[in-house]
């Protein structure tokens, strides 16, 4: 577990699913969520934890499930990927999850400019 801190607050990342992994895929896939949620942080001040959720399906041979979700002060994240490669979906739900987060804070920042800019719009 990787631990960051911002203003006293502890934000860390907690991992379930490991045990269906070996150790190589474990620390891609860790190496690779810090380095993402690393970037994530330095964007966004007020995002809490992550939670990254791992499923191995068997069949011809491994398939990875990545579920992702970050908690934020008054909003939960989420987001998931499948692939056959640790290291492109654990990059792929992260990335998917950094775009909801910009999709959800530009849509906060938008202004209430009344009923006349509405009217003005489709005249």
């Amino acid at each position: 577990m990787v631990d960051l801190s911002q203003r006293g607050m502890k934000n860390i990342i907690k991992y379930s699913g490991l045990n269906e992994l070996n150790l190589i895929e474990q620390t891609k896939l860790k190496n690779v969520a810090e380095k993402e949620y690393e970037t994530i942080k330095r964007s966004y001040h007020n995002i809490m934890d992550l939670a990254i959720n791992v499923k191995v399906r068997n069949q011809k041979k491994k398939k990875y499930s990545i579920h992702a979700r970050i908690e934020g002060p008054s909003k939960v994240f989420s987001a998931e990927s499948s692939d056959w490669d640790i290291t492109n979906v654990t990059r792929d739900v992260l990335n998917s999850l950094n775009s909801e987060l910009k999709k959800s804070f530009k849509e906060e920042g938008k202004k209430w400019r009344g009923i006349s800019a509405i009217i003005r719009k489709y005249m």
